[in-house]
């Protein structure tokens, strides 16, 4: 299709542009350099086993260049960052698969005065394999937040958040649209100079085109900065509700765990070790509630300013809910490496390998898929 870039002829002219390059004509700015442009691009060539994420699945390579325009701002009390791109994707047999997907996002932003916080839009399209409908989806997502944090007295902070999200497909009737409306508060004190502890309430509204409707409410606690001993973060945890109503369909309630933590560990000078882990309620696709946990640990390691490795593992477990789940529970297991060199912000070009297996007991779901790609990009 002629929408598409040939994805080596990219690569040998985008090499050439860097190696060219001079450092002055790294970055746009104008209005005393309060205001920036970057524009990145990007070139992608890889293998995927299993680009349908199902078992007896194909596998493919495909070409991939993205194009990133960004303005930021820092003048008076707003802050501005948005980003306008286009990815551009080509399978070499499976071609009806190749896609061109735009994303916007703006973030304004205020860090000055009493009351601080934000005010987040953003809207992509996406291409990708849906490991949980084990099809190709394509998708438009929308969502929009503010986000306000307000000191009491010295030791209390209040901050919260109102949050929208649309997700919609497109091209296939068997899914489901979801829209969800989120809000949430939380209290910080300040335990001492290294940790907060924290705690805090959510209210998350969804709403499916398949007419089911889910209230979800919980409470948690947790801590922020100095974890423990030499982990930096934050950690929290506390018990979730979910309601769940359809039209001419049963009413049923679903209470678990929620948890949610990043951390990271400077074990020298040139590593880290950063740690997630999350467990939530979601809702697939194809209108299944679910009680996902994901946790991971990834390792990076700088040589030098230019050279960097990283290798990583992860585990995730679905539970199916309800009469539509039938029972059905999904385990997950996936490593990564990868080798990136950056020579400076115009040449940086990475190598990664990564690997992921599904044990359902859906049969269909049971299925493993490698891949590889190699990515180089340029910033000015």
């Amino acid at each position: 299709m002629e929408h598409f870039i040939n994805g080596r002829r990219l690569t040998g002219l985008l090499a050439a542009l860097v190696l060219t390059a001079t450092p002055g004509l790294a970055l746009v700015r104008f209005n005393d350099g309060r205001d920036q442009i970057y524009v990145t691009g990007t070139v992608e060539y890889g293998y995927n086993s299993n680009i349908f994420a199902r078992q007896g699945g194909q596998g493919d390579s495909t070409t991939t260049t993205s194009l990133l325009v960004e303005y930021t701002r820092r003048a008076g009390y707003i802050g501005v960052n948005s980003s306008i791109g286009w990815d551009f994707g080509r399978f070499s047999k499976f071609t009806s698969e190749n896609f061109a997907d735009p994303h916007m996002a703006v973030e304004l932003t205020k860090d000055i005065g009493r009351t601080t916080g934000s005010l987040t839009l953003n809207a992509a399209r996406q291409s990708s394999a849906d490991a949980a409908a084990n099809v190709r989806t394509v998708s438009w997502s929308y969502n929009a937040g503010l986000n306000w944090k307000y000191p009491v007295i010295e030791r209390y902070t209040l901050s919260g958040g109102f949050a929208y999200g649309l997700l919609e497909y497109i091209g296939n009737g068997s899914l489901t649209n979801l829209t969800t409306y989120t809000a949430n508060v939380d209290m910080f004190y300040v335990y001492n100079n290294e940790r907060d502890l924290l705690g805090g309430y959510r209210l998350r509204l969804s709403d499916t085109t398949a007419s089911t409707k889910d209230v979800d409410q919980s409470i948690s606690v947790g801590v922020s900065g100095r974890v423990i001993d030499k982990i930096n973060g934050s950690v929290r945890v506390g018990w979730q509700i979910r309601q769940s109503t359809t039209v001419g369909g049963p009413n049923e309630t679903f209470q678990a765990l929620t948890a949610s933590a990043d951390t990271s560990w400077d074990i020298t000078k040139h590593a880290k070790l950063l740690g997630h882990l999350g467990k939530d309620f979601t809702t697939t696709a194809t209108n299944i509630s679910t009680d996902s946990l994901t946790a991971g640990i990834q390792g990076q390691y700088a040589h030098d300013a230019r050279l960097s490795f990283v290798a990583g593992v992860g585990y995730g477990l679905n539970k199916f809910l309800g009469p539509l789940g039938g029972g059905r529970q999904d385990q997950s297991l996936s490593w990564n490496a990868g080798v990136n060199y950056s020579y400076n912000d115009h040449f940086k070009v990475s190598l990664n390998y990564d690997y992921f297996i599904n044990w359902s007991t859906l049969a269909a779901s049971s299925f493993a898929r490698h891949g590889v790609n190699v990515t180089v990009s340029s910033r000015w």
